[in-house]
């Protein structure tokens, strides 16, 4: 009781829908069904314990939810830290169940249960660490981190990955704010966001640790069209060369932070060089001002220059594998032209003239494929000298 009032009364405070005694598995429970799903209680001593289903509910899930927490729901204190425990339910994509302890749950939060109510949410090993504090897992099994919603029990594993920059350069990705060059504790994200879509698309210097719930580190950097660096297994005094594909990140790893074993013959998998370059944009229309070089394939590289809009100023910028330079800008007013140019900073000028979509295109596959600047071979080049003291034309 509370200031005199039973358990059985508070729970229903506020609620849609009755909750009715019922027996799942070896536990005497109340359930309350309703449209936002079914919500299983179990009293015992002075403790109220929670498990929520929006969709996919199953009886033999709560049961097995139960068990799995039943010696540590009694405890006199819980605390904060998160204690995964095993689960094995056939048919069932998640294998873990957390408890969350008095004044951890949202479901509780601010009402009269606050200070005796628990719950217990099924998770993957791949979306928790064993025994780290609850305000630091809470964004990925509660919060939007992992894209999860744990009331929904027809869900697959979302694995986890703690990020941290490991260089000293000032703002962009996994940085706090423009000017900061630290990372003061690692982001918490999707491990196949990570490796599918930020390590392709790292800037050059940039060098990342990735690291799954067991402990693996993954520290790359990306190498033109190659992620190179270590895997540190816990446990193992070495780590492990890493050189893969700069796309084939998820492909390699992607079971390891989804919680099997790491395969070595992952890594023996030998991909042909991609065609790609580094890109610089700048389309005022689309508010994109490159201030460095991001790494693109060919095909991106070429939809931009379907998608350039075609006014004053808007320029795109294409470096390749050995530093050459094959630039083009929409000059003039009324209808602009596509001027199209390789600069040669040590003469202090540019060669360049006005060309069809299908000439840059031309150019443009050239340096990807063969990183040759092919310029020359548009012919009647105009030289465009500059400025030696400010590169004004």
């Amino acid at each position: 009781m509370i200031d005199g009032a039973p358990l059985t009364d508070l729970i229903q405070e506020g609620r849609t829908a009755p909750a009715v005694p019922a027996r799942i598995g070896r536990h005497d429970v109340l359930v309350e069904s309703g449209w936002v799903g079914t919500f299983v209680y179990r009293v015992r001593g002075d403790r109220v314990l929670v498990v929520h289903a929006n969709k996919g509910y199953r009886d033999d899930v709560v049961g097995a939810l139960l068990d799995a927490v039943d010696d540590l729901a009694d405890a006199d204190d819980l605390g904060s830290i998160v204690r995964p425990r095993p689960i094995e339910v056939p048919g069932f994509a998640l294998d873990r169940a957390v408890l969350l302890g008095p004044g951890h749950t949202d479901f509780f939060r601010d009402g009269p249960l606050a200070d005796i109510g628990t719950q217990v949410i099924p998770v993957h090993r791949s979306e928790v660490v064993d025994g780290e504090e609850y305000e630091a897992c809470r964004p990925g099994i509660i919060g939007k981190n992992l894209a999860i919603r744990h009331y929904d029990w027809t869900r697959e594993p979302s694995p986890r990955a703690d990020v941290r920059r490991l260089d000293d350069g000032v703002g962009g990705l996994y940085r706090r704010n423009r000017r900061s060059r630290r990372s003061s504790k690692p982001a918490l994200v999707q491990a196949r966001v990570v490796l599918e879509r930020n390590l392709p698309a790292l800037l050059d210097d940039v060098q990342l640790s990735v690291m799954d719930t067991r402990g693996h580190d993954l520290r790359l950097r990306r190498d033109w069209d190659r992620l190179r660096g270590t895997l540190q297994i816990p446990g193992k005094a070495e780590a492990v060369d890493v050189d893969i594909s700069r796309l084939s990140a998820w492909a390699v790893f992607g079971p390891l932070f989804g919680g099997a074993d790491f395969e070595p013959a992952a890594l023996e998998t030998r991909q042909p060089s991609e065609h790609m370059l580094m890109m610089h944009v700048n389309d005022g229309e689309r508010r994109r001002h490159d201030q460095d070089g991001h790494p693109a394939s060919l095909e991106e590289c070429l939809l931009w220059l379907d998608a350039l809009a075609p006014t004053d100023g808007n320029y795109l910028i294409f470096t390749g594998r050995s530093e050459g330079i094959v630039q083009m800008r929409w000059q003039g007013p009324g209808e602009p032209r596509l001027w199209l140019e390789t600069p040669e900073p040590a003469h202090h000028r540019s060669r360049g003239r006005y060309v069809t979509r299908d000439e840059a295109v031309t150019m443009i596959q050239a340096l990807a494929r063969e990183d040759d600047v092919a310029v020359d071979d548009l012919g009647d080049l105009e030289t465009v000298t500059w400025d030696p003291g400010t590169g004004a034309r």
